[in-house]
């Protein structure tokens, strides 16, 4: 749900999401708060509260933030993640923390998001994931992850034991201009810049909620082959062996399974970059389960494929074998 104090009209009005929104996504498997920044909405602890209140057992409860939340707030994701939260109802909540290069943000507000992120960290390890956005091959990359793996090495974490980093290409949004995107052609480069990361930091490993461009990898090295399954794709799945794509059926495209988005007014649309083209409307649905959303996702990829392929996925080898061009936004004008 998107929240900007300065525009109501794209914050979710609280009597709808208790009357409208919750009675339908209450039996949903996995639910997340996101953005613009969650946690700004006056009655956020009141909203998340209620959404763990009526989920099931054994679902999954998440919050998207930039970490630039109040102390009301943060002590109630403490007591979330702590002994005696979320656990004892037998649903597991987590954080997904975006960590921020300093061009693009303030001293201030970085020294919060850590504190907010240790803060976390230091009641429950598995508790929070950092995110980064992936939006240029001049980004500070290695800045970025050296500040993440300093945190969990300030707070004792085991020798040997890994931990996921989430990281997203900043893909296009289709129907938009001048938003800053990660172009195809750079991918390479940017495989280049995690795989020399990997090595220099040997508990990281990089997931990817959705697509796994496979062009990533196409400057690896034979003697590098190893590194690539420290990658994660499709949110949860191992990168396989680099010298068994071939012969595997493997995908590593754009995911049709992903959660349905839903807007401060309800409108249901497949993911972030195709924010403009609404598949529905909550209150088009009894529930907004299995069925509605595979109704909505059949929609969205017959439109999705109709769109032609541009260069370079065009002439790419992995085009339409392991990918269906990193995300389908880039296929769209």
């Amino acid at each position: 749900m998107e929240e900007n104090v300065k525009t109501p009209d794209k914050s979710m009005d609280f009597d709808f999401f208790l009357n409208e929104l919750l009675p339908r996504i209450k039996n949903a498997s996995l639910i997340n708060f996101m953005g613009g920044e969650p946690t700004l909405h006056p009655r956020f602890n009141e909203m998340l509260s209620r959404a763990l209140d009526n989920m099931q057992p054994f679902s999954f409860l998440g919050v998207f933030t930039n970490g630039l939340m109040s102390d009301k707030v943060l002590d109630l994701i403490l007591d979330l993640v702590g002994r005696g939260g979320s656990i004892e109802r037998q649903i597991q909540f987590s954080v997904l923390l975006n960590w921020q290069t300093m061009e693009n943000t303030s001293e201030k507000n970085h020294a919060r998001c850590r504190e907010v992120a240790e803060a976390i960290l230091s009641k429950n390890g598995y508790g929070l994931m950092f995110s980064l956005n992936l939006y240029s091959i001049e980004q500070d990359l290695a800045t970025q992850v050296w500040e993440i793996d300093e945190i969990y090495q300030n707070l004792g974490l085991p020798p040997g034991q890994t931990y996921k980093i989430r990281v997203s290409p900043a893909f296009p949004i289709v129907g938009e201009e001048g938003h800053i995107s990660l172009p195809i052609k750079d991918y390479p480069k940017m495989g280049r810049m995690m795989i020399d990361l990997l090595k220099d930091f040997p508990q990281v490993c990089f997931r990817f909620d959705c697509s796994f461009p496979p062009c990533l990898m196409d400057d690896i090295k034979e003697d590098e082959y190893p590194l690539v399954e420290r990658f994660i794709y499709h949110g949860s799945q191992p990168v396989p062996n680099i010298t068994e794509w071939k012969d595997k059926d493997v995908y590593f495209g754009c995911a049709d399974d992903s959660p349905m988005d839903i807007d401060p007014k309800g409108d249901c649309f497949n993911c972030f970059p195709f924010h403009n083209k609404k598949l529905g409307n909550i209150q088009d649905f009894k529930q907004i389960n299995e069925l509605s959303i595979k109704k909505m996702h059949t929609e969205f990829l017959s439109h999705a494929f109709k769109a032609e392929p541009k260069e370079p996925c065009k002439s790419c080898p992995h085009y339409m074998v392991t990918c269906s061009s990193g995300c389908f936004a880039y296929n769209f004008d």
